[in-house]
């Protein structure tokens, strides 16, 4: 168990693409975008393979007696339908009780951060046992295929974690700047598009990234300051995967050991909310995380929106 979060299991696409292939295929330079992104391999859903299944997916895998599920949460910016509620299906599908909460959040890159959050406030209920957080997310399909700096980044997948109703509570520190909504969106999508497109994933990235070294440092040092710990008493600093040179920089200017930062983009790619869950359940398997282990977990990027806690084991 790491923190309240007991078991933690992944769905990903059949289809897996090397990105040396697309740049082939392209004309683009392998080695620029790889010094640049450290990504090898994104991870593409077929037509039939949606966030919805791949959530259900993810699920299944996850042990849990029926009876003890009170709430499920299901964080996705891929919904199989603007309405009903996608929870809602997910919870028919895999026949949980009919008498529990089931809810979307509408979250990104700082998701898994923002389900932790809301999972722990459901369970302070002294009512509540345990809570099923899914994400799960499907950027690929509304890439355009000549964007290189999208279609080298963005993978799909999805993540089934089970939390439960611990004493320890943990801290959240939250970031959000609206202003730069523009710079990670989907355009021609929702209700409100006035053009007849079809919808298409649209990055700046180097906004992006300005934001992240200009906001995540910070938000890091105030919740080590809340929690009075120092980058020595963690033993892992978990990053949402965006990529590299993200993840290079954020080391370097928090001055954090190589060591400390964990990093699996180079196989699975930006898998928006599910990047973190899945470097959990990579440092599981790996034994790497030892009781009372601190871990801090930090996610960022479309909302702009942040969001950290720190866990421990």
């Amino acid at each position: 168990m790491i923190g309240n979060i007991s078991s933690i299991a992944l769905s990903l696409p059949k289809k897996k693409v090397l990105i040396k292939d697309i740049c082939l295929e392209k004309n683009w330079s392998y080695k620029k975008i790889l010094d640049k992104t450290g990504i090898k391999a994104v991870y593409k859903s077929n037509p039939n393979e949606t966030a919805l299944s791949m959530a259900i997916k993810a699920a299944k895998k996850i042990k849990f007696k029926k009876s003890e599920i009170d709430a499920l949460v299901y964080v996705t910016q891929s919904p199989e339908f603007l309405l009903p509620t996608n929870a809602c299906l997910i919870q028919n599908h895999i026949k949980l009780n009919k008498d529990i909460m089931a809810f979307d959040i509408n979250q990104g890159c700082s998701g898994y951060i923002y389900g932790l959050y809301v999972a722990q406030k459901l369970l302070n209920e002294k009512s509540k046992n345990k809570v099923l957080l899914i994400c799960s997310d499907t950027y690929t399909k509304n890439i355009n295929e000549n964007d290189k700096t999208c279609s080298t980044i963005f993978s799909d997948g999805a993540t089934a974690s089970l939390v439960n109703n611990i004493s320890k509570k943990n801290n959240f520190v939250f970031y959000t700047d609206g202003s730069g909504s523009k710079d990670l969106i989907l355009n021609n999508s929702g209700q409100n598009s006035s053009l007849k497109k079809s919808p298409e994933l649209f990055m700046d990235g180097r906004k992006v990234l300005f934001f992240t070294m200009n906001v995540i440092p910070n938000l890091v040092k105030k919740l080590l300051k809340k929690e009075n710990l120092k980058i020595n008493e963690i033993k892992y600093f978990v990053f949402h995967q965006a990529s590299k040179i993200v993840i290079d920089n954020l080391t370097r200017i928090l001055e954090l050991p190589q060591k400390k930062v964990y990093r699996n983009y180079s196989r699975y790619g930006n898998t928006v909310s599910s990047t973190i869950p899945i470097c959990l359940s990579e440092m599981i398997k790996k034994k790497l995380i030892n009781r009372n282990d601190k871990i801090l977990l930090c996610g960022f990027g479309v909302g702009l929106s942040a969001a950290a806690t720190i866990i421990k084991a």
